[in-house]
């Protein structure tokens, strides 16, 4: 029976994986302008309302679950004071689930000063995308930290 259920699950990985599309040059390049631009908000909601979905599922920096709300809060607190801030990603990789769906991965670095000191924090992220009356946004968001 555990034989079956290991073959059962190896072949349904192997046909999710096979469905997974190339995700196109532009659709890259729009999601991480979208990612460019909520790592450099600095809190501004009006931003992270364009990009976040309404629904959207998230996963805080310390493991806890996010609605919209939370997830703004989040970033608008970590924004809070910061002087001189920056915000720079890199290592992005892309999985296209369907034309309307593509997650996404990076590793992200916002450094800055507050209260007088230098700050740097770095994160891996994880996001899907979805496209809805022809606009990306994030549905759901996942980010953990990279310890220093």
């Amino acid at each position: 029976m555990k034989r079956i259920l290991a073959i059962t699950l190896l072949c349904t990985v192997a046909v999710i994986s096979s469905q997974a599309k190339e995700v196109p040059n532009d659709v890259q390049q729009t999601l991480i302008s979208l990612d460019k631009e909520w790592g450099g908000s600095r809190g501004d909601t009006t931003k992270l309302d364009k990009i976040i979905g309404d629904h959207v599922l998230a996963i805080g920096p310390k493991g806890e679950a996010q609605d919209k709300q939370q997830l703004t809060t989040t970033n608008t607190t970590a924004a809070a004071g910061v002087q001189n801030g920056s915000y720079t990603a890199d290592e992005y990789k892309f999985e296209m689930l369907s034309p309307d769906v593509v997650v996404m991965t990076h590793r992200g670095t916002t450094k800055g000063t507050k209260e007088g000191k230098e700050i740097s924090e770095s994160h891996r992220s994880l996001h899907v995308f979805q496209k809805q009356g022809g606009k990306w946004q994030v549905v759901a968001n996942a980010q953990l930290p990279i310890e220093q």
